[in-house]
């Protein structure tokens, strides 16, 4: 017949405590590794939004720039319209100026 085992519960109770203090150990060095995952990840997504700030800043210059000079050459446009065509100009100004009062004026 086989032989019952007695068992010591001061034995069990120690195996126990010292499996508990691995399980302890084990968490603790997975939540550093989570920790520092997040850690890196937080670090990589800033480095993203400055790279891609910096990108549209330099779009948004280069379209302020486009701006600017399309701004310029129809001034200058204009300009030389004024300079061919003055009484033109005086009459559409004279129009321009009749319709924004005669609009401005109903209300």
């Amino acid at each position: 017949m086989a032989q019952a085992k007695t068992a010591d519960p001061r034995k069990d109770f120690e195996e126990l405590s010292a499996q508990i203090e691995v399980l302890r150990n084990d968490l603790g060095a997975i939540t550093e590794t989570l920790k520092n995952a997040g850690v890196h990840s937080g670090e990589a997504a800033l480095a993203h939004a400055r790279r891609t700030a910096s990108e549209l800043q330099a779009r948004g210059q280069e379209g302020l720039k486009y701006a600017q000079s399309s701004a310029e050459e129809m001034g200058a446009q204009a300009a030389q319209a004024v300079r061919n065509q003055p009484a033109a100009a005086v009459g559409l100004a004279v129009g321009v100026g009749f319709l924004l009062g005669f609009m401005s004026g109903r209300k």
